[in-house]
């Protein structure tokens, strides 16, 4: 018996013993090896899963077409359950990252299943719109990246961030254009009292030194700005196959509009109906 199986699913993990047992027999087992595609994204979604042994890997394609890895999952793990309700399309491709088995439930036979247990079907639906409440309250708690970096930058990288923004300031220039041009007028206009006299040793040290120290702190602030960087190319490379994908999902609806409108449009055809023959009889 699969029902077991189903105890660790939040799915199905409300159910009674006798639901569990009325949709497990409706699961069917399916093996799929290594490297074997279970379903293609795009691909219509007619059938929920539920690994029973080995591995299966979530990819999505990229846009030079190399596949990303969503997730993988083990045994007790689930996929495909929106397509029990809806049926549409699926959102990414799974493959066996090893020999795994499978439990699947198409639609007609979940469809069954709800008929027969119609107090099965609330708490799914329960279940499902807590999963969509999480999911907008996560998208709520979604934060600006820099704000996120900001507050993690410990002393030491606000400090670098604040010199480097410092020695890139036009008052920094200036002040310090000031400052050697009148240390080189003071000692010229002093001669041979001059602390500092020509060719200026105390300030070429200074100059060079401090030269040294700000272009260590130029340094850790742009790697802390690749840093920065990176994470946001990720971001929107993770954006871009959203819109990859919803793109997909509207070229396919605009693609079914034609054939869903002549369907509506197109007025019924009456069935034709068949004389009987008349018998003249003859005298």
């Amino acid at each position: 018996m699969h029902d077991n199986l189903l105890d660790g699913i939040p799915l199905f993990a409300g159910l009674s013993d006798d639901e569990r047992r009325g949709l497990a027999r409706r699961l069917a087992v399916r093996d799929v090896a290594a490297g074997e595609t279970l379903f293609w994204i795009g691909d219509a979604g007619e059938e929920f899963f539920v690994v029973r042994r080995g591995q299966v890997a979530i990819t999505y394609p990229d846009g030079d077409g190399k596949e990303v890895t969503l997730a993988v999952l083990g045994p007790g793990d689930f996929l495909g359950e929106v397509s029990l309700l809806d049926g549409g399309p699926r959102t990414a491709t799974a493959r066996g990252q090893t020999d795994a088995s499978l439990l699947g439930l198409d639609r007609d036979g979940f469809h069954t299943f709800v008929r027969d247990c119609p107090s099965a079907s609330l708490h799914i639906l329960t279940v499902l719109g807590r999963r969509q409440r999480e999911t907008v309250d996560k998208l709520r708690g979604i934060r600006n990246l820099n704000e996120v970096m900001e507050q993690r930058l410990t002393a030491w990288e606000r400090a670098a961030n604040a010199i480097a923004a410092l020695a890139a300031s036009r008052n920094f220039l200036l002040a310090h254009a000031g400052a050697f041009l009148g240390w080189i007028v003071l000692n010229l206009a002093l001669g041979g009292r001059a602390p500092d006299p020509f060719p200026f040793p105390f300030l070429c040290f200074w100059s060079s030194t401090e030269a040294i120290f700000l272009s260590l702190f130029i340094l850790i602030s742009q790697n802390l700005q690749s840093q920065k960087d990176r994470l946001r190319t990720e971001l929107e490379y993770q954006v871009a196959l959203k819109a990859q994908f919803e793109i997909m999902q509207l070229h396919r609806k605009l693609d079914e509009l034609p054939q869903a409108l002549a369907e509506r449009l197109t007025p019924p055809v009456p069935a034709r109906t068949t004389p009987r023959p008349s018998h003249v009889s003859s005298a």
